[in-house]
């Protein structure tokens, strides 16, 4: 095939079109040579015929003719065999022609096997014509003709009708002349032993060989040239849509990962995702237990695009499994198995992922909360105050299960209260000035007053606005209310900060309502 094909992203596609190609209009090569042939055999039996209904004609009666008396008694005496030896020649490219059309052609399959039978065909037609040619110049030695002429009028009419058919490369169509030029030598070296032909004849004949072959490379050159630009356009549009079609499948199966929204008496939850592309590699997951305990972690793997995308679907299944065998997995447990999972199967591939894990007790509003790298959490309290909770551990895959710190942290949601979870999408957010959303702007964003009915829907949208644009970076917001929990305590403890209150102050921990149902303990006054 064409050399130049070889790097193309659709080199399968290619080589299959040109090879039907080359099938198709080799059997165009084949009928269009059985059809001249069989007009060429009806001239050649027509001037038969016409040769015997005019040989006792006197030549002086003919003036139309431009040639002498002696020129024309020479060519009406050498007629009857010039034309049988016309005849036959004919006889046997047709035969040749009729045979590699009606037995070789159905066979071929393969490009090799076409050209190999296109090399063939010539071949033998250069053989029929260099024979006839050459009993022509050896047999009619009053032949007025230029000895050698027709052997080097084969090699261009050999070289430029085949590639006129056959979409095959410069190279691959001089691999039948190679042999023709062989012969024609050949038969220039039989003529000067004949003495029919003078040595300088035979150089400036040869000398014209490679003009000869001129045209016939020029086309095959332009036709592959086009043929392939054409190609190219075609199959990057078709591959485009394709792509496109299949990367919405990839979006519909991505986010029929994604839990629904719930919009319930007692719990309130919501997220809005905005990809960089079709599909990305932010996730969350949200389930609830038997207890009625509310599960969700949210993750934000390397890069972007179908990678991404692909990792993510691994990590859900992987959550799933957690919750599933333990349903009463903490979250900072949920995060280890997790680092112990991208440690042994994506950190091999320089693939890491931020995440966090929250548990929500809605009667009481107690979250338990763990964060591996991932951006920081934001509560919204009821009297638009914002608060800041960081990370709590390492980015998963970074260090091994050994060195891996499942620490945790307690968040306590009034019902005016609302918990909002990011992706670094949202922060990272850079404007057409090159400055980030940032934190700061986030945080400001939060305590905006009135509070919007969709927290999610109002963060994408204000780094929507930000950017102008929405495509360098996934976009994740979630958020988490408890409408029905009881009111929140005068300030939000990790349990380390809780056994410091028991010690100085001699505060106790007496697990509350919510936190039976829950396994979690809320630090609360003793005698309250």
């Amino acid at each position: 095939m064409a050399d130049g094909a070889a790097s193309t992203l659709f080199k399968a596609e290619y080589e299959r079109e040109m090879e039907s190609w080359l099938r198709r209009r080799f059997g165009w090569l084949l009928g269009s040579t059985i059809a001249y042939e069989l007009l060429s055999l009806l001239v050649a039996m027509g001037g038969l015929l016409i040769y015997r209904l005019t040989k006792n004609t006197d030549l002086g009666t003919i003036t139309e003719i431009d040639a002498s008396r002696e020129q024309l008694e020479t060519l009406r005496e050498n007629a009857p065999e010039y034309l049988t030896l016309n005849i036959l020649g004919t006889i046997l490219m047709l035969a040749v022609a009729a045979r590699a059309f009606t037995a070789v052609r159905p066979k071929l399959e393969t490009r090799e096997q076409t050209l190999r039978a296109a090399n063939w065909f010539i071949l033998q037609i250069g053989v029929i014509s260099y024979g006839a040619d050459l009993a022509t110049q050896l047999l009619f030695t009053d032949n007025t003709g230029q000895p050698g002429a027709p052997g080097l009028s084969y090699i261009l009419f050999l070289h430029v009708l085949p590639s006129i058919f056959l979409p095959w490369s410069p190279r691959e169509s001089l691999r039948p002349i190679y042999p023709l030029v062989s012969m024609f030598i050949l038969e220039l070296v039989i003529l000067k032993v004949a003495g029919r032909i003078g040595m300088g004849q035979v150089v400036l004949m040869l000398v014209g060989v490679p003009f000869m072959l001129v045209p016939g490379l020029i086309i095959n050159w332009w036709r592959l040239r086009t043929h392939r630009r054409r190609f190219d356009r075609r199959m990057v549009t078709k591959g485009y849509f394709s792509m496109r079609r299949e990367l919405a499948q990839a979006r519909a199966l991505q986010m029929a990962l994604f839990p629904k929204p719930v919009r319930a008496a007692h719990l309130e939850f919501d997220f809005t995702y905005m990809p960089a592309n079709e599909v990305g590699g932010d996730f969350i997951h949200a389930s609830v237990s038997e207890s009625g305990r509310v599960d969700i972690v949210m993750m934000d793997v390397t890069g972007h695009g179908m990678a991404s995308a692909l990792t993510v679907a691994r990590l859900s299944g992987e959550v799933e499994r957690l919750l599933a065998e333990d349903p009463d997995i903490a979250p900072g447990s949920v995060l280890r198995a997790l680092n112990r999972y991208a440690t042994l199967t994506l950190a091999k591939h320089s693939v890491y992922l931020t995440a966090l894990a929250i548990q929500v007790d809605p009667a009481s509003g107690v979250i338990r909360y763990a964060n591996a790298g991932h951006p920081p959490a934001w509560v919204r309290r009821g009297d638009g105050k914002v608060e800041r909770f960081d990370s709590t551990t390492f980015l998963l895959g970074a260090v091994s299960d050994a060195d891996f710190e499942d620490d945790e942290m307690e968040i306590v949601l009034s019902a005016a209260d609302v918990l909002v979870l990011v992706t670094d999408g949202v922060h990272e957010s850079i404007d057409r000035a090159g400055r980030q959303f940032g934190l700061e702007r986030l945080q400001d964003a939060l305590g905006r007053t009135p509070a919007p009915e969709r927290w999610s829907a109002h963060l994408t949208q204000a780094v929507e606005q930000w950017s102008g644009r929405i495509g360098d970076d996934d976009v994740l917001v979630a958020t988490v209310r408890t409408p029905l929990a009881a009111a929140r305590l005068p300030k939000t403890r990790s349990f380390a900060e809780d056994i410091e209150m028991e010690t100085t102050l001699g505060m106790s921990r007496v697990p509350t309502m919510g936190a039976t149902q829950s396994g979690v303990a809320t630090a609360v006054p003793e005698g309250v």
